[in-house]
């Protein structure tokens, strides 16, 4: 990555975001195994070309981890500190030198190489006077000194070589604290113990670089290491004008000072970068991109859901084509009923898509080799029917309050109650708490809710207007009884309409859970349970996705 940096300067932001989300999925499964990397940067960053035109990222070096467990008998190995200017004042191990021979210990090496170098003090070390101290370490437990490394103040050893100051490359090189100058969080450069958080610090960094093409602090070694620890970074925004306000407020709070105010796991840093950086674009592309995929599993659902309403409708073109034979009156009387019966059966219809429909595409989001059944959405439903529509009930009568009273309060249900339906489907949640719930993901971003509501009302209108455009009705054309008929089948086109449009909360959804941070295994629970038994090879998938391992801490 380091290469790439080199040559690229800033990255595009759908590049830095499917990198970053490779990088912290590797990174969280490490965090869950116990391991702190400590040590992320660029340089520790592969991008393996895939055959296929793209790549896949591997996260390299977790040896400073390990350097903090034990050290070998043979070598004393000082923790890593910072790169420098002079990289011939560093001098390697007797072991390297015997092998690759005496230039090779005095010869500079090329600065492009500093990043990917650990560079070891020899045990034999001269002791001279133009040794000086830049970096002064508390006790801790995981700092290790050479052999001939001398104490200059209680708990302080001479760890640095001179006219070490630092250029701000990313060497990881012997010194008095584990890790690399340029990516330390402020708790490393203390010299506290870690968790997993630290390197969340690391990974905001990164997303600094490739966004901006400059790590947040430069220059000598000393100084950086203090602007970590009390300098807050300029705002990413300032440096990259075309950055969208909310990615750069998620790599802002990467980069707290505070662990706590930080992402609090890798997964979660990387879901809000993907979700503030996804447009409603996106959203919708990917929308019709699942419908066209799964066009004849999501037709064939919406004409399941949509038998009433067809019924109805065929009624009613019955009814006007009896309406000769009929009294005024009982055609009157007639079309009311079968119109007002409508009303359920379009809801019935609504509910059920999207049920489905949010089922699927959680399935698609969580478990993509599962291949996509209707039968799981609707298991998942049949357990969960009774608060589903109690819940239904519930937010039906507050919109059509909403609406009765004046448009706009009708509106504001409608955006508040949107994720209601994933919600007590895939969270377990009903009633009450789940209305709370829905609110609560809606405020994540309450503008993108909004004109998805409004796209959501206003596309079957303007689909069902093309088509009665289409048939030749309009307000200028004197309508025949079978101009009539035919137009009462134009309700029907929410058949192919209806599913799309229940795909688009369905990811909306998808996309605030990530806004917060959230991930998918809580979700994934529920569809499980409905799918019952699952073979050998999906439950060893599930169990190392989900299960954080028992009787580990974290490494510092």
């Amino acid at each position: 990555m380091s290469d790439v940096l080199t040559e690229e300067n800033r990255l595009p932001l759908y590049w830095v975001v499917d990198i970053l989300e490779q990088v912290c999925s590797a990174v969280h499964e490490a965090h869950q195994q116990g391991i702190v990397h400590r040590d992320l940067k660029p340089d520790n960053i592969w991008l393996e070309p895939n055959g296929l035109g793209g790549y896949r990222v591997k996260v390299l070096d977790f040896g400073i981890a390990k350097l903090a467990e034990a050290t070998t008998p043979e070598t004393a190995f000082l923790p890593k500190s910072s790169s420098v200017e002079e990289p011939a004042t560093l001098i390697p191990s007797s072991r390297a030198v015997g092998k690759a021979g005496a230039s090779a210990a005095t010869a500079p090496a090329p600065i492009g190489d500093l990043e990917a170098a650990t560079l070891i003090q020899p045990q034999d070390a001269p002791d001279e006077d133009a040794l000086a101290t830049q970096l002064l370490q508390e006790n801790d437990q995981n700092t290790r000194l050479s052999s001939r490394a001398r104490p200059t103040v209680a708990g302080g050893y001479l760890t640095m070589a001179p006219n070490s100051t630092a250029a701000a490359s990313g060497l990881t090189r012997v010194g008095s604290i584990l890790g690399t100058p340029l990516y330390m969080s402020p708790e490393q450069c203390r010299g506290e113990h870690l968790d997993a958080r630290s390197d969340i610090y690391s990974l905001g960094i990164i997303a600094y670089q490739m966004l901006t093409g400059a790590t947040p602090f430069t220059g000598e070694t000393t100084s950086i290491i203090t602007s970590h620890k009390e300098v807050q970074p300029t705002p990413v925004r300032e440096l990259n004008k075309k950055l969208p306000k909310r990615v750069s407020r998620v790599v802002m709070s990467a980069l707290e000072k505070d662990p706590a105010a930080r992402p609090q796991t890798a997964m979660a840093f990387a879901n809000a970068m993907r979700a503030n950086a996804d447009g409603l674009g996106t959203l919708y592309r990917r929308a019709f991109a699942l419908y066209s995929e799964y066009f004849p599993k999501f037709l064939r659902l919406s004409f399941f859901a949509h038998i009433p309403v067809i019924i109805l409708t065929i009624m009613l073109a019955a009814l006007q084509i009896a309406q000769p034979r009929l009294s005024k009156l009982a055609f009157g009387i007639t079309a009311a009923c079968v119109g007002l019966l409508q009303i359920p059966a379009t809801l019935f219809a609504a509910w059920l898509i999207s049920a489905v429909t949010a089922v699927i595409v959680t399935q698609l989001a969580g478990a993509p080799l599962k291949p996509v059944e209707l039968r799981i959405g609707f298991d998942v439903l049949r357990q969960r029917w009774r608060p589903f529509l109690r819940t239904g009930l519930r937010v039906f009568l507050r919109i059509l309050i909403g609406w009765i009273l004046f448009i706009i309060p009708g509106f504001v249900m409608t955006i508040r109650y949107l994720f209601w339906s994933p919600v007590v489907l895939l969270e377990g949640i009903q009633g009450k708490p789940a209305l709370k719930r829905a609110r609560q993901l809606a405020s994540r971003s309450w503008w993108t809710v909004i004109v998805v509501c409004i796209f959501q009302i206003i596309t079957p209108s303007i689909v069902n207007l093309i088509m009665v455009r289409l048939i030749g009705i309009n307000r200028d054309v004197k309508m025949g009884r079978g101009v009539k008929v035919t137009a009462q089948f134009t309700s029907l086109t929410t058949i192919f309409v209806m599913p799309l449009m229940s795909i688009v909360p369905a990811l909306l959804y998808l996309k605030m859970r990530q806004l917060g941070g959230e991930a998918l295994s809580e979700v994934m629970s529920h569809i499980d349970e409905a799918e019952g038994e699952k073979s050998l090879w999906q439950q060893r998938m599930r169990t190392r996705l989900t299960v954080t391992p028992q009787n580990r801490t974290p490494t510092y």
